[in-house]
């Protein structure tokens, strides 16, 4: 289990150029995981040196997932993940944990991460699967067995009506109106039923 000394359960060390599907995949361990965060845009405060802050935000994580996306890692980008392994190497209860995003190639994984278990996001891999081995790898448990492919379809359709549900709690919070908002969730789940017969 993850140690409620740090602030953070998870450090998410990604480039600028990867920044939105980054966003929506914290926002995802947020929301259903019940994970603590750490995402520059949501976390840096303006005006203060953004370096020391990234440097602090890692020291105080349980976890770093590195996001690797179409560009091997460079410049800051490139030291997060020293600075992760460094961690690492003087902390055994630390994770560092590579996630290929959509756009990611094998050879844009340092060599430095390449031994490690990947939480695989590329296209045409099992995208709940990939998640789940990244909240194992940030819980610091195995992942277990693979789940059956029914199973697997089954919980993404569930999981896709949650976020829309989800979607229009936040919609009513900014002042949808009562009527139109219980008309989205008839529809929502209806489509679900729908879709089960």
């Amino acid at each position: 289990m993850i140690k409620t000394h740090h602030l953070f359960d998870v450090f998410l060390s990604h480039s600028h150029n990867e920044a939105r599907w980054v966003d929506e995949l914290a926002q995802r361990l947020v929301d259903e995981c019940s994970f603590r965060v750490w995402l520059d845009r949501w976390v840096l405060t303006p005006g203060r040196s953004w370096q020391q802050e990234m440097a602090r935000g890692l020291d105080q994580a349980a976890t770093c997932a590195v996001c690797i996306g179409g560009q091997t890692p460079s410049g800051w980008f490139r030291e997060e993940i020293e600075r992760a392994l460094n961690i690492q190497t003087r902390s055994d209860d630390f994770r560092v944990i590579p996630v290929l995003l959509p756009e990611a190639l094998v050879e844009s994984v340092p060599e430095f991460l390449s031994l490690r278990t990947w939480a695989d996001f590329r296209e045409n891999q099992d995208q709940e699967y990939a998640f789940r081995v990244l909240e194992a790898g940030i819980r610091g448990q195995p992942v277990g067995r693979l789940p059956a492919a029914i199973k697997s379809d089954a919980t993404e359709t569930i999981k896709s009506y949650e976020r829309k549900l989800i979607e229009l709690q936040k919609l009513k919070a900014i002042g949808i109106h009562d009527e139109v908002a219980i008309e989205f969730e008839r529809k929502i789940l209806n489509e679900w039923l729908e879709g089960k017969g």
